[in-house]
Parts: structure tokens; C-alpha cells; sequence
């Protein structure tokens, strides 16, 4: 199954008030540089150049903040942000638990859950539905048990609080 199949579920992401303006306040100040240059009376050839540029900058942050979800299908979990795409083989999750790590991620906020895949690779995600996507993951896996917020391959047992 694919991620068009409509069996995939689509979880998207929490987003922090905190984050969306720490994302705005650069684009207000760059659109008024822009605006001020613009004033200044540029070339033509200049004044399209700045204003495609805080188009496409405007653009791209508004995709990634929207388009920032998370699929699972019956094989694989694929985290999206704006033209970003990473696919996680359920199959080869060794675990899943909560974390509050600041590293970059496919995640709009700091309410994350970090999976472990691949012998050691991690990605952190910030689903909604935390709940709903942990159990649409196991039920889609023979080796994954959840208890609570984390996940484990059987027989790796489950410690601390994980944050």
C-alpha cells in the first residue's frame, strides 16, 4: 500500500503557538527590508528579483508549516514537511517514546515521540493524535507492543519515562 491507498492514515502535526512566531517575525521583518528597499525606487529587474524572492521565502515557510503530517500505511510511516519526505519501514521500527529533544525535525512542535528505526537512525515527529497514531503503528506491526506513550519491539521491555 502506498500513500495514496485509502488505507493510510494521515496525522498532522501539533503546532506551537511559539514556533509559528518564531517563524513569523523573521518573514515580517524581511517584508519590511523588502518594502523599504522597494520605496528606494530599484530597477525594475531589482524590485521583481526582491519581491519573487519573499514570495518563494513566504511560500516555502507556509508549506512546511502546513504541510508538516505523518502517514502510516500498512508498511511504512512517511513524515512530510513542505518538500521534505523521509519513509520509515515498520518493519525495521526498534522503538517509539516521547521526547522533547530540540533537534530539527518534521515536527511543529516540542511535544514530540521519537522513533528508532534502522539500527540506531532516529526521527522525531510531533502528531496530534499522539494516541492514534501509536495505535495505528502497532496494529500494523507482528513484533511492536505499546505500552502507554512508547513503543518496543517484543521482547525489548519497557524503561523510564523516555523524555
Amino acid at each position: 500500500m502506498d500513500a495514496s491507498s485509502p488505507f493510510a492514515i494521515t496525522f498532522p502535526s501539533k503546532i506551537d503557538r511559539w514556533i509559528v512566531w518564531l517563524t513569523a517575525i523573521p518573514l515580517t521583518i524581511s517584508a519590511a527590508a523588502v518594502t523599504s528597499a522597494l520605496l528606494a525606487g530599484p530597477p525594475l529587474p531589482a524590485a521583481f528579483l526582491m519581491v519573487g524572492l519573499e514570495v518563494l521565502i513566504v511560500a516555502f515557510m507556509v508549506w512546511t508549516c502546513r504541510g508538516t503530517r505523518y502517514l502510516v500505511t500498512d508498511r511504512e510511516v512517511i513524515a512530510r514537511s513542505g518538500p521534505f519526505r523521509w519513509r520509515i519501514e515498520i518493519a525495521g521500527i526498534e522503538s517509539i517514546r516521547p521526547s522533547k529533544n530540540l533537534l530539527s525535525s518534521p515536527a511543529m512542535s516540542l511535544d514530540r515521540l521519537e522513533i528508532r528505526y534502522g539500527g540506531g537512525r532516529r526521527l522525531l515527529i510531533s502528531p496530534k493524535d499522539r494516541a492514534g497514531f501509536l495505535e495505528a503503528v502497532v496494529a500494523r506491526s507482528r513484533s511492536l507492543t505499546r505500552q502507554g506513550e512508547q513503543v518496543r519491539r517484543a521482547g525489548m521491555g519497557f524503561t523510564g519515562s523516555g523524555c
